[in-house]
């Protein structure tokens, strides 16, 4: 996973916590595939297109990107990432 959304410790944790929850019900590494490999591949897909747009190297690509993203609204950002940022056990 490219590290564009920061999230490698955090996806850590929640390794961690999904197979200690399905290794102690006895279900195994098929259950935790089957319940990380969605979230993960979601994570893979916005971390890799958010590094697309962070890597520009057209000064006047990265200047429209950048007025871009100074007229958004700072709540459009905290929704956009929510998928990323929320997750329950």
């Amino acid at each position: 996973m490219a590290p564009n959304l920061g999230r490698g410790a955090c996806q850590a944790l929640e390794d961690a916590v999904v197979l200690g929850t399905v290794m102690a019900s006895g279900d195994g590494l098929t259950a935790y595939d089957r319940q990380r490999r969605p979230r993960t591949q979601m994570i893979v897909r916005r971390s890799r297109q958010i590094g697309v747009a962070a890597q520009w190297a057209s000064p006047v690509a990265v200047s429209l990107r950048n007025a871009a993203l100074r007229l958004l609204p700072s709540s459009s950002f905290a929704r956009t990432l929510a998928p990323v940022l929320d997750w329950a056990a």
